[in-house]
């Protein structure tokens, strides 16, 4: 008798791999769950954010910057500058900040500075929620190899 042939120990195969990938999209999801509402607590937060416009020229820093809980980095980055932008499947595309725009090789790239150094975006910055005193980097910079050295 194979495995096919006996309805009881497929039916058993079945819900026990159900239940193991319910189990794991459970905790996945309660990981992210946990990780947006400890950075949305509060009602005001407080951030850093840098445009490098990469040109030679000096950082320009907004310290201490307060925006609404749960806000994005774009969000953020339109509070404080002129941001053009193009909206896909992927999420929001930055094409110019402050009338600077992207050009080959040096394209708009954000980063996020944490105990162990700068973090290049993991996601589009319309899906990145930023959390209370956090430091971000927007930088113009060359992108032909990647992935682009860190600021």
């Amino acid at each position: 008798m194979t495995i096919i042939e006996n309805k009881w120990i497929l039916t058993t195969l079945v819900v026990l791999c159900w239940a193991l990938s319910a189990s794991f999209m459970t905790g996945y999801y309660y990981f992210q769950y946990s990780d947006l509402s400890s950075k949305v607590k509060r009602q005001i937060i407080s951030v850093n954010l840098g445009i490098n416009y990469g040109n030679g020229s000096a950082v320009h820093w907004f310290n201490e910057t307060k925006t609404n809980a749960g806000s994005t980095l774009l969000d953020l980055t339109k509070l404080l500058a002129s941001v053009n932008y193009t909206e896909n499947v992927a999420g929001a595309s930055v094409n110019a900040i402050d009338d600077v725009p992207n050009s080959y090789p040096r394209w708009w790239v954000w980063w996020s500075e944490s105990s162990y150094g700068w973090t290049f975006g993991p996601v589009s910055c319309d899906k990145y929620v930023i959390g209370e005193n956090e430091t971000m980097l927007w930088y113009r910079q060359d992108i032909s190899t990647y992935p682009p050295p860190s600021p």
